[in-house]
């Protein structure tokens, strides 16, 4: 039978299944426990056993000490919960920077110009990350760029990223060139686009473009929790084809009841800003002009936007006009959220 784990002083729940760890069904929770090596080595996920029982599933070479051990004191990655416990653990809030040596695992292509990079950790050095933030990728010491990660933090070893590939860009370039087992340095994480656990408003996303990727990641990580509270997503993108994992995002409609999803393309909004560069993209100015025309159909469909908390990712243009157009309206700043994504 799963074992129910109760954290203190959080009040966050989660469900340990068979033999896995305490430390891992956490983090598939998508809870952000101090960790370190997750093998028994460090020690970082020390945490105390106030009242139930737990059963050892790992061996752990790091030394509890015997005043530690009459506290309750355990790894929370080496033992298993035996039916419903209780553990005092504190919950990261700020993630140290790490520099890790990952591998590529997969370069897919999403559209004709946006491909996902799928790159995976070793096993004994995890990214420890809070969903929605991102890292800086590093092409051989030559060529860097930061992008925010795409995946959720409940998988911290496969981590993903919505590159958009742009001719005159160096980073672009060579990740065209990359092949399975290349090696990606990853120095992170950063950001506070991020989940606020202490509030029960409903969300409403607006990511435009592949403001889609940390968007993806928050509300991953927000299902994983079982966030009781309604979460809409509003996905603007230059075309209709543009909505590159579309099948994903109504599969969540189809599973949670909570999460619902409006698709829309800039000439929707702004039919005659809808003019694209000669690179395929949006130019700034009508990004701005989009995202006003999509806050104007939102207060027009939500009486209340103030009974929300907004988390907006995107073009800097776009998430800037978003920003700005609901503080000058009085919108509460601490139930904002944005990031830029170019």
């Amino acid at each position: 039978m799963p074992g129910l784990v109760r954290l203190q002083p959080s009040g966050h729940q989660f469900h340990v299944d068979g033999n896995d760890s305490i430390l891992d069904a956490a983090l598939q929770a998508g809870l952000p426990l101090d960790y370190g090596c997750s093998n028994g080595n460090c020690g970082l996920c020390q945490a105390r056993l106030l009242s139930g029982e737990v059963s050892k599933v790992s061996h752990h070479d790091f030394v509890i000490g015997d005043t530690e051990k009459r506290m309750g004191n355990i790894l929370l990655c080496s033992y298993t919960a035996v039916g419903d416990i209780v553990i005092e653990v504190p919950e990261s809030t700020v993630i140290p920077q790490q520099r890790i040596t990952t591998r590529v695992k997969k370069l897919t292509a999403l559209t004709g110009d946006i491909v996902l990079l799928h790159l995976q950790t070793p096993r004994t050095q995890r990214l420890r990350f809070l969903a929605g933030q991102s890292v800086r990728l590093e092409l051989g010491g030559e060529v860097s760029a930061s992008h925010p990660i795409a995946s959720c933090p409940c998988d911290d070893r496969n981590i993903q990223f919505h590159i958009r590939l742009i001719a005159e860009d160096a980073f672009s370039q060579r990740i065209t060139s990359l092949k399975p087992a290349n090696t990606v340095q990853i120095v992170g994480p950063f950001g506070d686009f991020t989940l606020n656990y202490d509030s029960n408003r409903p969300i409403l996303f607006l990511a435009f473009d592949t403001g889609f990727a940390p968007v993806k990641s928050v509300i991953e990580h927000a299902m994983q929790l079982e966030h009781s509270e309604m979460l809409h997503l509003y996905w603007t993108t230059d075309a209709e084809e543009e909505h590159y994992l579309q099948n994903l995002v109504r599969s969540w409609v189809d599973v949670f009841e909570f999460f619902s999803y409006t698709p829309l393309a800039a000439n929707d909004l702004c039919p005659q800003d809808a003019q694209v560069n000669p690179d395929g993209r949006l130019p700034a100015a009508a990004w701005q002009n989009v995202s006003l025309a999509l806050l104007q159909r939102i207060s027009g469909e939500r009486d209340m936007l103030c009974d929300y908390d907004i988390y907006v990712a995107g073009p800097d243009p776009a998430a800037q006009v978003v920003r700005d157009f609901l503080l000058r309206n009085g919108f509460p700043p601490e139930q904002f959220k944005s990031t830029s994504t170019a």
